[in-house]
Order: structure tokens, then sequence, then C-alpha cells
């Protein structure tokens, strides 16, 4: 197409524009319910470029969701910019560095009263004192291998303090640097780092995004879109907004004011004045339920507990009866005790499970049965604790380290 021929499609499309103001304009006079006309009118067409809303001959206003506007942005970069300056003005408020030195100070508390003064500066003569406590029972009781309770007692306080030490000195190092370095930097980079982002993105970027896309897409839009209408309203490309949400969209946001904040207070005052009865109905519910779930806890607990004091004796009766001694001797020889039982588990379900005689159920509860006792479990003699050696006895002193 030549340059003639678009000036011609140019100029027929304006024409048609004016036109379609022109007869809404009459159309306006002669009766406020009809909107008659295609395209819209000058002053839709000012709606639609400043606010991206336009209202129609009735009064209903229509959001067009690609179409920002100027007075969007605007109002947001004024909302984002008292908000940046809000944050900077943080260093001026004593609440910034009340809250600094509160959180340095659980951090401080937990360097040097938990970890230093606690943990190691009194635990290690309390493992001390815990270790050489069992060596004197065992050499007044004159046990086997008495004379080697000292020593032994002596290598578990020795590791222990080798470990308690360095963590606790550890702790201590990193709890000062958290405390004296790493907090205060945050609380006073925190405020410049928000400020800045709410200055930068929202009060320049954004904005000016928006008007720039707004300067692209709205000319086109406001020459040849058509007059909106409820029939028209698809709810996500236009919108058919409210009375009252359209004039709160088209007023500026008052930012909030010291009587604002006296107003608030004062009404959650009022609520809290209301709500105490049963705020304190509430609370009385709650002890009382706790109190009676506690106790059924305990008596579940106890009924279990006796309960399987029952199931052990029972399971270690089978032991003198001739019916099953041939099984568990057997089974006994083949030094089947918890870990090799375990080991065998996945072998034995399989065979369950093959029988078809038993449900997933009763499956499920023999696979619990072997693990809680094993063969070795069916016998009256207490069980041995696992050999050791001053290595892995360390481990576990390691372990128990607290």
């Amino acid at each position: 197409m030549n340059k003639k021929g678009v000036m011609l499609l140019l100029v027929v499309t304006m024409s048609a524009g004016l036109s379609g103001f022109a007869t809404t304009t009459s159309d306006q006079v002669g009766s406020k319910t009809s909107d008659l006309g295609y395209f819209l009118s000058l002053k839709q067409k000012g709606q639609l470029i400043c606010r991206g809303r336009i209202q129609d001959a009735q009064g209903i206003w229509y959001d067009v969701w690609i179409v920002p506007g100027y007075v969007q942005p605007a109002q947001r970069a004024k909302t984002y910019l008292q908000r940046a300056g809000r944050e900077i003005a943080n260093y001026a408020r004593p609440k910034l560095y009340h809250e600094l030195i509160g959180v340095s100070g659980l951090i401080f508390n937990w360097a040097y009263d938990d970890c230093l003064t606690d943990f190691t500066i009194k635990g290690v003569p309390r493992a001390w004192k815990r270790y050489w406590s069992a060596a004197n029972r065992r050499t007044s009781q004159r046990v086997f291998g008495w004379w080697l309770a000292y020593p032994w007692a002596f290598l578990e306080s020795t590791v222990d303090t080798v470990v308690r030490i360095p963590a606790g000195l550890s702790g201590t190092v990193l709890g000062t640097a958290l405390g004296g370095a790493v907090v205060p930097a945050y609380y006073v980079v925190y405020p410049t780092a928000v400020g800045t982002w709410f200055f930068a993105v929202d009060t320049v970027i954004l904005p000016i995004s928006a008007c720039t896309w707004n300067t692209i897409i709205t000319p086109p839009l406001a020459m040849v879109g058509q007059k909106p209408t409820p029939s028209r309203v698809d709810g996500f490309w236009v919108r058919q907004l409210g009375a009252e949400r359209a004039q709160a969209a088209s007023q500026p946001e008052p930012p909030i004011s010291s009587k604002d904040i006296e107003a608030l207070a004062g009404w959650g005052r009022l609520l809290l004045t209301t709500s105490q009865p049963y705020e304190d109905q509430r609370q009385t519910l709650r002890k009382q339920t706790q109190a009676e779930h506690e106790a059924i806890n305990r008596k579940l607990h106890q009924a279990e507990k006796d309960l399987r004091s029952k199931e052990e004796d029972a399971v270690r009766a089978m032991a003198p009866d001739p019916s099953q001694q041939q099984t568990i001797d057997y089974l006994r020889s083949r030094n089947f005790d918890s870990r090799r039982t375990s080991q065998a588990a996945g072998d034995v379900r399989r065979y369950l499970e093959n029988r078809k005689n038993l449900s997933p159920v009763e499956v499920n509860r023999i696979m619990h049965l072997l693990a809680c006792y094993p063969p070795s479990a069916v016998t009256n003699q207490k069980q041995l604790n696992p050999k050791t050696d001053p290595v892995e006895h360390s481990i576990e002193v390691i372990k128990d380290i607290q």
C-alpha cells in the first residue's frame, strides 16, 4: 500500500472517530440513557489515556486491563517514594537500635551463657564428676576389672573435654561474630536496601515502564476502540466497575496520618474490651482440654506400658514350653539376634505373603513382633551390652555430650 492509501485510511478513521463523538454528544443531549455511536467520544478517549478506564453515558466505569493510564503509575510512584522515605527515616528512630540491641543481646547470651559458661566452663567439671563417680561405684563394689575403672573414667573424661572445649569456644566465637558484626551490619544496611528498592524499582522503573507502555498502546485504542457496554465485558480484558470501586480507584489514596493511627488504636482497644470475656472463656477451655488430654495420655501410656510388660512376660514364658522349644533352640543355634533377624526380614515377609493364608494386617503385625522379639529375646537372662573398645566407646562418649 502506498503512502497516499495510508493517509486516506488514517483520515477516514479519524473522521469516523469524530463522527462517533458528534453522534454521541447529540444523543447525550437528547437522552441520558442512550450511548449511541461506535467510536469513543473525546471525553472517553481522555479517560482511557489518563486513567485506563472509560465511563459510559449511564455512569458505568469499565477498566481496560492492558491500559495502565498515567494516574495509577503516578500514584504508585508517590506512594513508594513515601515508603522509601520512611525506610530511610528509620535511622532517626530509636526502635531500630532497640531491636538491634535486643537481637545482639540474645545472640551474646547464647554465645557466653550457653556455649562458654554452661557448656564449657561448667560442663567440663560436670562431665569429670559424672565419669569419676561411676568409677568410684565400680571400685567400691570391687566388680571384675575394677582396677580399670579409673583409667576408663580418665579416658571418658579426656575425650569429653577434648570435644567439649573446642565446640564451646567455637560457639562463643560464632556468637560473638554474629552479635557484634553480622546483626549490626544487617540492621544498618536493611533500611537503605529496602528504601533503595522502593525508590529505584517501585518509584522509578515500574512507573516509567507503565507510562511508556501507556504512551504506546493508548493512541491506537483511543482512536479506533469502540464504546464499552455491559454486554461486551468479558471480566478479563475489560471489567465493569461498581460505583464505589470506581470512585475509590479514581481518587488517590491518602497517606496514613497520626490521626488515623490514633483512631485505629482506639478501635483496637474497643475490640479488646468487647472480646476479652470470650478470650478468657477460650483460655479456660483450652486449659481444661489440655489437662484432660494430658490425663488421657498418661492413662494411655501407663496402660500400654502394662500391656507391653505382660506381652514380654508371655513371650519369655514361651522358652520353657516344650511345644516351642525345638523352634527356639534352632533359631538360637543359628544366632538370630535382632541384627540377623532384621537382615532376613524381607525374605520372611515375602514368604508369609506367598502363603496366602494371612491378611496384610497380620503380616505387618508378624514383622513388627519379629523386630520387637527376635529369638534371642525369648530368655529370662539379661541382655549383654555390645562389646566395646576405647575408640568405639570414645565415639559413644562424644554422642552423649550435652
